[in-house]
């Protein structure tokens, strides 16, 4: 337990070094993509399986639920963009409103089902119009087989009607972030961080520029920095160069 603390405080510490990247929120936590909880303001959302639950945490000491939104069952992971909460589940991408952020509410709901034929785990993030989220084939936290693996492109421009754009098929995705114009993907399944150019949403292109990691899990990427997490440490990169990415350490768990 005090080996997880020393970790987690040394993973803060380079975090708070590094330069903010303009396109994050002040007033918003650093996380990676599969992530159940996420703090904007004074506002804490936690899932459940089938809620959120919104906590004031203005006494750090003391939160205190405040609200409660009902969801289908399987909720999985959370973002927060541009003052609106992401939601993956099991069968759907949730759009909630939080212009009162002690009560968000649904703004839009996708079927994945019915917009792309298939299912799964879906962490997601968000830059500009459109979200990325990555749905794995075998059976893991989410709790059930999805029929595909793939990277899911939408539209969200209208955030209240969310619309699939683009599928791309994968191994076995977990968590993702971007910098730029370059969304990094963290695939199990090829043991390694893969790395898209998507400067047209409309048409994601692989890049050749693919690092070997074996068992990537998650990563947060902050400025000109990116943490990538496998099953057996913490990998530390300088983004200056996508193209030739440096790794600037590693830190075992």
């Amino acid at each position: 337990m005090r080996r997880y603390f020393v970790l987690t405080t040394v993973l803060v510490l380079l975090l708070a070094s590094c330069s903010k990247d303009a396109e994050s929120v002040s007033n918003q936590g650093q996380s990676g993509s599969i992530t159940r909880f996420a703090v904007y303001d004074h506002f804490m959302y936690v899932l459940n399986q089938n809620e959120v639950q919104t906590y004031d945490i203005t006494q750090k000491d003391q939160p205190t639920l405040l609200h409660r939104l009902a969801t289908d069952y399987g909720l999985e992971t959370i973002t927060i963009y541009d003052h609106t909460i992401f939601l993956g589940s099991n069968t759907a991408l949730y759009i909630l409103n939080i212009d009162n952020p002690a009560a968000p509410q649904i703004q839009a709901k996708s079927d994945r089902l019915s917009d792309i034929g298939f299912t799964g785990c879906d962490p997601v993030v968000v830059k500009g119009d459109y979200a990325y989220s990555t749905l794995k084939i075998i059976r893991n936290a989410c709790g059930r087989v999805a029929a595909q693996s793939a990277l899911v492109v939408y539209d969200i421009s209208d955030k209240s009607a969310p619309v699939s754009v683009g599928v791309y098929p994968m191994n076995i995705p977990n968590g993702l972030g971007y910098k730029d114009n370059y969304l990094f993907i963290c695939d199990e399944g090829s043991d390694q961080l893969r790395i898209f150019d998507i400067s047209n949403p409309l048409d994601v292109k692989e890049t050749a520029w693919a690092v070997d990691i074996v068992d990537p899990y998650d990563l947060i990427v902050d400025g000109a920095r990116m943490i990538v997490s496998s099953k057996t440490d913490f990998q530390i990169f300088d983004l200056e160069d996508v193209v030739h990415l440096k790794k600037l350490g590693q830190i075992p768990k």
